[in-house]
């Protein structure tokens, strides 16, 4: 029995989808152990900034993360350039897809093929011309989204770095005590002894209070008395 053939015209669609760039991607994971006011990111046909279970903001404006971090200077200013960016590049890509589009209107000086060559070049000259700026845009527009991803997570990572880690909010500065026992001091290691150096001799222990110290010895310099004279 021989396998069922795949349409061609599924198999041309799927790859041209794919080549365009139409099939998205998406994260499979989301951390759950994150602090209070922390920002996390997912994918799902763009990025998505998280903060304590809410939305804060989305590509390619990335509305509402400069309010968000607005407390940490660094974080607030990669933010502002993020949203400047996102919207650059959205203007950019709309621009494109028209001129795009209206490229197409310069296949009808093949109209004009028997009837006006010049005319016929000036169409089809001016709808390449419109085509070929139109991918200069849509280059310009991929430029611009890279650049507005790429400041929204310098935000966001100045900003976990400076409260969001922390378990604070530019909206309540509160930072929680840390959790699980303190630390115990670290002691400074013994310094190792040197090569060819003799170890010092052990001092000798210490005498109990109250115990008598052993008394030298005397020497007896008493003569020792005459022999006793033998019996009679």
């Amino acid at each position: 029995m021989r396998p069922a053939k795949r349409p061609p015209a599924l198999i041309a669609c799927v790859l041209g989808s794919t080549l365009l760039g139409c099939s998205s991607g998406h994260t499979m994971y989301t951390p759950r152990v994150v602090a209070r006011g922390e920002l996390t990111a997912t994918y799902d046909e763009g990025f998505t900034l998280w903060a304590g279970g809410r939305k804060v903001a989305e590509s390619y404006h990335y509305d509402g993360l400069e309010r968000f971090v607005r407390c940490v200077p660094e974080a607030r200013e990669h933010a502002r350039q993020a949203s400047e960016s996102g919207r650059s590049a959205t203007t950019l890509s709309t621009f494109g897809v028209v001129l795009g589009l209206g490229s197409l209107g310069g296949f009808s000086g093949l109209y004009f093929h028997d009837k006006n060559e010049a005319a016929m070049g000036v169409i089809l000259g001016t709808g390449v011309a419109v085509a070929v700026t139109a991918v200069v845009l849509g280059a310009l527009s991929r430029q611009g989204k890279e650049n507005a991803h790429g400041h929204a997570f310098d935000a966001m990572n100045h900003y976990n770095d400076a409260v969001g880690s922390l378990g604070a909010t530019c909206d309540d500065l509160t930072y929680p005590p840390p959790a699980g026992p303190a630390p115990a001091p670290e002691t400074a290691p013994e310094p190792a002894p040197q090569p060819g150096s003799e170890p010092a001799p052990e001092p000798a222990p210490a005498a109990a209070p109250g115990a008598e110290s052993p008394a030298p010895e005397q020497q007896n310099d008493t003569p020792a008395p005459p022999p006793l004279p033998p019996p009679r």
